[in-house]
Order: C-alpha cells, then sequence, then structure tokens
C-alpha cells in the first residue's frame, strides 16, 4: 500500500511503502477463499474511515491529530483484480468492471458515448445476495446470472469498483496492447522467448459446462481435451499423419468418461453405437471428428518481409544516441535468445525504436514494388501509429482533460480499424478495457502516479530475499526482512543520523542500489534555485579558440559533465546521448524548444556552470518529414550537419533529452524524451 498524501517523488520509495501482507504459496487463493486473507486489513481500514485513528504526536500537530484514510484506487492487472473484487473473469460474459457492456461479442464496440458505468448500489445488492444464499447452487446461479460474488472490499462504505478497481496502464496496454500489436499484429516475435507451443490449428468451442454435472478434476479435463484437440498434427506422409493421431488416441484414452462424453456432445460427434457405451467409443469418435479438421494452422500472409523490418528496428536500437537514464531494450529484438521482455521495455520500443523503423520504411517518400503494396504499409503504419499515440499519452507526466480525450480517440480509431485491417485477428478484452484508462487519466490524474511499476519493483525486491522454501515460514522471513529493510532507509535519512551511520548508508547504497553504481563520473552536485555553482576549488583551463569567440577569456573551469535535477548531462566527446537536449533560446518559454548538441560545459565569471551548444539544422521547405503526419509522436526530421555557431543555454532552460538516429548521410531523426 502507498500514502496518496505524499509527493509522488518519494510516495513509491520502498521505506514509504507498507506491506499488509504476503499470502502463502505456492498457488493464489481460489474463487473468494482471498477474502480470508484480506479480511483484517479490511477490518483496519473500516475502522480508519468511521472512526478514525487518533496519533499522540506528527511533526505538524505536537499535541496530535484524528485522522480518517480511506482507499482510493486498487491498482492490480485484469485477472489479480477479479479475483479481488471477487466479479466474474475478463473472460466471461461480464468482461468489464466498469461499463454496462455484456457480452463477449460486443468486446469490440468503440461507441464509448453510449457506455454506462456499472450501478455501484445494483452491484452491492448482487454481492449481499450472493453472500446470503442458502445453498452453493444458490450461490453458482446467482453468479452466472450476475458475475457478482462477495468481496470483504463491500463491507467499506464507499466501495465502488466502477471507479475504484481501475484499469492499469503497464498491463493493459504495455503488456497487452503493445505486446499483442507486436507480437501477433506485425508479427515481429514468436508468443514467448521460452515457449515452444503453437497457435492451435483451429477454432473449438465446447459452451458452457452445465452447473453441478462434474467435479473439479473434469472440468480441467475438458480444458485439456480441447488443447489435444486443437493442437497440429503432422505435416508429415500417412505413416507420420497416423502415428500423430495414435498419440492423440493415447492421451484421450487417459481423460475420464464424464468429459468426453461432453466434448463428444458438444461437438456433435456421439458415437453411433447399439447398447453401453464405452470410454473408447467416445475417444475413437472423438479422433475421427479430428480427422475432419485442418492439420495445422493456414500460413498467415503478411503483405512485408518481416525480417526487412526486424533488422531495420535492430540497426535502430544499436545506432540510436540515447542518453543513459533511459532503459536498455535487447539488441536482438525478436530472437529467442532476447528473453522476456519487460513492461518498460515495451514502453520503450513502441515509443521510440518500432515507430522510427516503421515510418523510415513506409512512410511518406519511401518507394515500394506496387501501389497497392504501398498503400496496404501506409494502413497498417498508420494504424500502428494510433496505439504509438495512445501510450505517449497514456504515459505522459501530465495529464489534462485535452490530453486525456486525444487518448481516447486514438484508442478508439486503433480498434475500430484492426479488425478491419488484421481481418484473422479478434479483439480481446485488454482492447475494452484500455479505453476506460481515459476515466482514470481523469480521476487520478497522470498515470505514473498510479500504475503498478512501483508495486512490481517492490515485489521483485521482496522475491530477491533469501529464504528456506518452507511454505508457512518463508512468508514471515520475507515481510520481516523488508520491513527491516524500510526502518533501516528511513533511519539514514533523518536529519540527525550520525555522519558515521551516514557513510554506512553510502556504502549500503553501492551495494544494494544500482543507481548508485551505474555511473564513475563525478558530476556537480544538485541545484539550488535552478543555478548550479562551480566548486571553489576547480581549476581553471585554458579554453578552446571556438569557445573563446563565445566567452571572451582566455581561462575557465571546463567539465566534462553537470548533474541537475537528478539528470546527467554531458559533453557530447564525453557522452553523445547525454549531450543531446532541447531548450528554450535563451530562456524564453514562449518559444518552441530547439535540439541541440553541448559541445562544452563551462563555467561564468559567476561560477554558475552553463553549457555551449550548437543547434541542428532545420529541413529546408522542399523536404518531406514522414513524422509530422503523427502530431502525437514527437519526432522530427533534421539535417545531420550542426551549426558552427556556438551560444549559451542555462541548465535550467532545458527541456529534455533526445533520442538521435541517422536515416542518412544528409538526414537525421530526433525524438524528445520529454515525459511530460
Amino acid at each position: 500500500m502507498a500514502c496518496l498524501n505524499l509527493p509522488a517523488d518519494i510516495r513509491y520509495k520502498p521505506e514509504n511503502m507498507y506491506v499488509a501482507g504476503i499470502i502463502p504459496g505456492p498457488k493464489q487463493p481460489s474463487l473468494e477463499n482471498l477474502n480470508h486473507y484480506i479480511r483484517p486489513l479490511i477490518h483496519d481500514l473500516v475502522d480508519a474511515w468511521q472512526r478514525g485513528i487518533k496519533f499522540s504526536k506528527t511533526a505538524c500537530y505536537p499535541h496530535g491529530r484524528l485522522t480518517r484514510s480511506a482507499i482510493a484506487p486498487v491498482v492490480c492487472d485484469l485477472p489479480a483484480a477479479r479475483h479481488i473484487a471477487s466479479m466474474a473473469g475478463v473472460g466471461s460474459h461480464f468482461y468489464c468492471s466498469v461499463c454496462d457492456c455484456y457480452h463477449k461479442s460486443t468486446c469490440g464496440r468503440v461507441d464509448f458515448e453510449k457506455w454506462e458505468l456499472r450501478d455501484r448500489a445494483t452491484l452491492r445488492e448482487y454481492a449481499e445476495q450472493w453472500r446470503d444464499a442458502a445453498s452453493s447452487s444458490e450461490r453458482e446461479r446467482l453468479f452466472k446470472a450476475h458475475g457478482v460474488r462477495y468481496s470483504e472490499l463491500w463491507r467499506l462504505p464507499y466501495w465502488d469498483p466502477s471507479r475504484q478497481l481501475i484499469i492499469d496502464p503497464m498491463h493493459c496496454i504495455l503488456e497487452g496492447l503493445v505486446q499483442h500489436h507486436t507480437r501477433y499484429l506485425l508479427g515481429l516475435t514468436s508468443e514467448s522467448s521460452t515457449s515452444t507451443s503453437h497457435s492451435p490449428a483451429f477454432e473449438c468451442d465446447f459452451g458452457a459446462i452445465p452447473s453441478g454435472t462434474m467435479t473439479a478434476k473434469e472440468i480441467t479435463q475438458i480444458s485439456a481435451i480441447r488443447t489435444l484437440l486443437v493442437s497440429h498434427v503432422g505435416p508429415g506422409n500417412s505413416n507420420q499423419l497416423e502415428e500423430c493421431f495414435g498419440k492423440l488416441k493415447s492421451a484421450l484414452s487417459h481423460k475420464n468418461s464424464g468429459p468426453l462424453r461432453f466434448a463428444c456432445k458438444s461437438l456433435h460427434c456421439m458415437p453411433q453405437k447399439v447398447g453401453r457405451t464405452l470410454k473408447i467409443d467416445y475417444v475413437k469418435a472423438l479422433v475421427d471428428w479430428r480427422r475432419g479438421q485442418p492439420l495445422v494452422a493456414p500460413q498467415k500472409v503478411r503483405s512485408f518481409e518481416t525480417a526487412e523490418v526486424l533488422d531495420r528496428i535492430r540497426n535502430i536500437i544499436r545506432d540510436t544516441a540515447t542518453p543513459t537514464w533511459l532503459g536498455s531494450v535487447p539488441k536482438n529484438f525478436g530472437e529467442a535468445s532476447a528473453g522476456t521482455i519487460k513492461a518498460d521495455e515495451w514502453r520503450s520500443l513502441i515509443t521510440i525504436y518500432i515507430p522510427i523503423a516503421l515510418v523510415s520504411l513506409w512512410g511518406a517518400g519511401t518507394s515500394h514494388p506496387s501501389d497497392e503494396l504501398a498503400i496496404r504499409l501506409k494502413t497498417i503504419l498508420d494504424h500502428t501509429m494510433e496505439l504509438v499515440g495512445a501510450v505517449y499519452l497514456a504515459c505522459a507526466r501530465t495529464m489534462t482533460p485535452s490530453r486525456a480525450q486525444a487518448y481516447r480517440l486514438h484508442i478508439a480509431a486503433y480498434v475500430g480499424k484492426m479488425q478491419k485491417i488484421h481481418s484473422t485477428f479478434s479483439v480481446r478484452p485488454n482492447h475494452h478495457a484500455s479505453f476506460h484508462i481515459y476515466d482514470y487519466l481523469l480521476l487520478f490524474g497522470p498515470a505514473h502516479s498510479w500504475w503498478c511499476f512501483p508495486f512490481e519493483r517492490l515485489i521483485g525486491i521482496i522475491q530477491c530475499i533469501p529464504v528456506n522454501h518452507k511454505f508457512g515460514e518463508l512468508e514471515n522471513t520475507m515481510l520481516l526482512s523488508y520491513m527491516k529493510t524500510a526502518r533501516l532507509r528511513r533511519w539514514l535519512a533523518r536529519p540527525d543520523c550520525p555522519p558515521a551511520i551516514q557513510e554506512c548508508g553510502v556504502l549500503f547504497d553501492r551495494a544494494f542500489n544500482k543507481s548508485a553504481t551505474n555511473s564513475t563520473l563525478e558530476p556537480a552536485e544538485d541545484p539550488m534555485n535552478d543555478v548550479v555553482k562551480v566548486a571553489d576549488c576547480a581549476t581553471t583551463s585554458a579554453v578552446p579558440a571556438d569557445l573563446y569567440t563565445l566567452i571572451r577569456r582566455r581561462t575557465a573551469v571546463l567539465r566534462a559533465t553537470l548533474k541537475f535535477d537528478g539528470v546527467v548531462y554531458s559533453k557530447a566527446s564525453t557522452h553523445l546521448g547525454n549531450s543531446q537536449i532541447y531548450f528554450y533560446p535563451r530562456g524564453d518559454r514562449s518559444v518552441t524548444p530547439v535540439p541541440a548538441s553541448i559541445k562544452y560545459i563551462y563555467s561564468s565569471l559567476t561560477g554558475e556552470l552553463l553549457f555551449a551548444v550548437q543547434r541542428h539544422i532545420p529541413l529546408d521547405d522542399h523536404t518531406v518529414d514522414p513524422f509530422s503526419m503523427y502530431p502525437d509522436f514527437p519526432a522530427k526530421l533534421y539535417l545531420t550537419d550542426l551549426e558552427t555557431r556556438l551560444e549559451n543555454a542555462k541548465v535550467s532552460w532545458v527541456v529534455s533529452h533526445f533520442a538521435r538516429w541517422r536515416v542518412s548521410d544528409s538526414h537525421t531523426v530526433i525524438l524528445s524524451l520529454s515525459r511530460d
């Protein structure tokens, strides 16, 4: 749990987060059994809201203060959100917990103006009906009718799942839409770098299982039977095919008669036999039915060469100059050896490398063998850029109603065109859920203040704690170890912490905080009042000729790097990526920022450290910029050459770094990395 009263920059530090508990493994609690684990926490939260909690002393109130607290958003991925709220899963007809859209056939709707929020009072009534039902069959009937079970969260008088059970952008967009679009629609990677499974040879649906007719084991077997039936058979000669069908028959023979009978009935292939029907009869009927289905999935014909696109993306990843604070992505993207792509890597791929690659291959000014192919590729590009624009807006660190509206329009265009452009693919629950991120951007502001990234990092920290792998003990060990570390961090941050202990804190950071050891540079101290001063003991050096024409001094303090507000800037000869900046000329924020490269970092007569920069030369009026068609993707084409003239820039004039990739000897793509 995180305290929303804290500023966003310290809210999600491990020492400021509260681990309410760790659920014993190895499996997650089933159905509504999660209620038993969250009940103690909900009990405390009910008291914190209704009666309040009296703190005997705080920093601002030495005589104490009565406080009241409440849960604002509950942040999970889609399956976990439905689990904790005891609502039907995303694969059911009640696929949305926010609006009244019902039935899986409506998942592709884009008429968001007609959607209504699910009524809180009605949901509470359904949950209480389920809780008060007299039998399990009655509960099952109610759940099937309404898609709601009772959750301990309903004890909170303010609980409203349509507003508080939020859609997390990290899982829904980055690991959902972006991954699906890249892997399947563009076909740029395999489904999993470690998976050897194939897509099904064809689609097959057994329909709903009648309530109370089968055990939990038999229900699991029905899913396994379906997987066996839709698996690829062959290709090969007749002997190889018969061997595959023999393996299928053997695998089906290990299933119970009930699930086999259900499968035959669902597929309308019941054995035609007089007298008693045995299990082997159901197995033979299913194998004969499978012989009449497609052996393998039809090969999807793509409009473009995947290898060419992947080569371009890898070249851009390798050759793009970026600052050190930007996380890296696998240079062998698309290969199994690249490993599992994480959410932050998907963000970098879809906001930097993939769009630059696709625009440079398929955008305005590119040539193709035929006009039909050019139109098809441009259509795929425009569709992809709708998703890119949505990701940029959803991940922005500042949010306005107009930005939120633009995000929703991008998503509507993306989902609305998907089945027309990629007709072999169907809409998924994530596509519908992504519409509702608009609602939470308006309710809670920028996504970075409430998405799952900090909680996933915290889970990663806890998982790295050494344990004895004995369930019942390891949960307590992990919780206590985390609490000890958090207390130590808080104590080291206190202003009255002794200097000797603070020195131990430096060693602690070097041992456990990777960001503290990423660089051996020694930049200037972080500034006060937007000014970075050079140290009094700094030595001066002879000034190069081109810098002399700017500052008219023979000597000055010259630095290789400078650190401002936690960001490292460097001169181009030290680190090219750290030298690339967007800045306001002469500090005038009424004009558009311009891109430039830092050539020198020097001290003024007052001791202030300044940049001497060279601007990038804009395109002439006759050159087409293919990136100009996508206003929510902040990339522009510039000439590769820099202006020879140097000009001053204060560190407080800098907007952000930028990424730079050379398209040709004469042109370069510049992409702003501003998160605002």
